[in-house]
């Protein structure tokens, strides 16, 4: 599956239509799909989004738990409660609905940024505020990653 990298922001039009990025839309449609799966965060004031693949992870996530638990509930309520199926029009814009864009606070401008299996659009100013403090926590966990398979000095595998 290949990943969501890189950020790009674009304008909102009058009509409240955004330019996915076209890297961004090759991929989802790469996976069957001509829109996108998306939901406010309830971690903070962004919105969360990707293909079938981003919504088949959500799906093995959230069924991992006991389906009559209050943390299957409340976490289906949250990513699935709150999501719409997005489509693309000709342009490759999409209509983000307005609670979402209220949540994310986004007015002029939307900010995609890659993460991996999923995407997520910012407000410009938010996400600037957010990306600073990331890079700097960033520094004190790069010992964190770790290749699946370490290289040895002498050449081999360990």
């Amino acid at each position: 599956m290949e990943s969501f990298r890189g950020r790009f922001t674009n304008r909102i039009d009058a009509k409240g239509r955004v330019s996915v990025p076209a890297k961004f839309r090759s991929i989802v449609i790469a996976q069957g799909l001509s829109g996108i799966i998306c939901s406010p965060s309830f971690k903070g004031p962004y919105l969360e989004a990707g293909g079938p693949a981003y919504g088949a992870m959500l799906d093995q996530m959230i069924n991992r738990l006991g389906m009559f638990s209050d943390a299957h509930d409340n976490l289906a309520a949250a990513l699935y409660g709150e999501s719409h199926d997005i489509s693309f029009d000709g342009d490759g814009r999409i209509v983000l609905p307005e609670e979402m864009r209220a949540h994310a606070n986004i007015t002029e401008e939307a900010v995609f940024v890659g993460f991996g299996a999923r995407f997520l659009i910012w407000e410009p100013k938010a996400y600037e505020q957010f990306r600073l403090n990331a890079l700097s926590d960033a520094k004190s966990l790069g010992d964190l990653l770790q290749p699946a398979n370490p290289v040895r000095p002498n050449g081999g595998n360990t």
